[in-house]
């Protein structure tokens, strides 16, 4: 064979070089038509998105948060909707928990020398709030104190959830419990009986109870009545209640308004601090004594008002929760009005 020069083409080669282009021209055909039948989708939003906590327990007049909705791999940010809040027992939708109510919160520390609105105003800042909000982006949920004002019971959310990848809705998602709150509490109840006209042989006296009744559409008052064994009232009016002069009553825990003197009880009106323990000062002063802490109240009925002869000296630390009219009943059990 004839030796050919450098850079010469054989016929051969020619047909080699045209069969390598033919099959690379068919992979890159496959891989454009592979190409153009693969949808341009963006994003993922998955059919499990859903919150980490199975049924989330709300006290009434709390605040409670959720973390933010779990995206189970789907693209954020994720942004969430409300649809609704159902009854979970009865599937009907409950508006309570959009519609807003006005909530005290504090400005300042309240201290023994607020004793005047003014001042007491002065500290405490009002907002309206719903009981519940959502935050549209990453879908946390939050319960405020306004939550006071709904029914406790079992309930449900529904939303829509969207990102780039488009949107779903997702039914039952949230579960949540409000549990009905203490309206008051007694946080110390004690009783003695000492000689009349002197303060000396003190005594426990422990045949009574107190009851206390909420009325959330009454004005804001607290009534104190003391009652014998068959619900007869001692008077105040008649000087049957007096206070004890060195100890504090409920008048100097709740300053705001001019202790009313009835027949039949003590009535304390105290402002609209809704979303706030009451009382809300923190000490007060009796003569020269200050008393710090929780209200006690210390209270007398007189001995000659009592058929033990004896006088009977209550005392009690309450709180209050709610608006409106509280009646706390003092029923001494084995004692008659004279």
């Amino acid at each position: 064979m004839l030796n050919q020069p450098d850079g010469f083409v054989t016929h051969e080669k020619i047909k080699q070089m045209k069969k390598r282009s033919f099959i690379i021209g068919l992979a890159g055909l496959s891989l454009g038509l592979l190409n153009s039948c693969k949808s341009d989708q963006i994003g993922y939003l998955s059919e499990n998105i859903r919150y980490n906590v199975e049924n989330l327990q709300v006290n009434q007049g709390a605040v409670v948060y959720t973390d933010a909705i779990v995206a189970n791999g789907s693209t954020t940010p994720l942004t969430v909707n409300l649809l609704a809040v159902r009854n979970k027992e009865t599937g009907e939708l409950s508006t309570e928990f959009s519609k807003e109510h006005e909530i005290s919160t504090y400005l300042a520390e309240i201290t023994w020398r607020d004793t005047t609105l003014d001042l007491l105003n002065a500290k405490i800042g009002k907002a309206k709030y719903p009981p519940m909000m959502l935050n549209a982006t990453g879908g946390r949920v939050g319960f405020t104190q306004a939550t006071q004002f709904v029914t406790p019971g079992q309930y449900t959310i529904d939303v829509e959830v969207s990102n780039v990848a488009g949107q779903k809705k997702f039914k039952n998602i949230l579960d949540f419990n409000v549990i009905g709150a203490k309206k008051e509490d007694i946080l110390f109840k004690s009783c003695t009986s000492s000689d009349y006209g002197a303060e000396s042989n003190f005594l426990p006296y422990t045949d009574y109870e107190i009851v206390v009744e909420h009325q959330a559409e009454g004005e804001n008052k607290i009534v104190y009545q003391w009652e014998d064994k068959n619900g007869k009232p001692f008077n105040p009016k008649k000087g049957e209640v007096i206070k004890r002069g060195d100890r504090p009553t409920f008048k100097n825990w709740s300053p705001y308004y001019p202790e009313e003197v009835t027949d039949t009880g003590l009535v304390y009106r105290y402002p609209d601090v809704s979303g706030l323990v009451y009382p809300i000062m923190n000490g007060t002063y009796v003569g020269t004594e200050f008393w710090s802490g929780d209200p006690i109240s210390y209270y007398r009925i007189v001995g000659t008002a009592t058929t033990l002869g004896r006088n009977l000296n209550p005392v009690s630390t309450i709180k209050f929760y709610r608006s409106g009219t509280y009646t706390v009943r003092f029923r001494f059990l084995t004692i008659t009005h004279s």
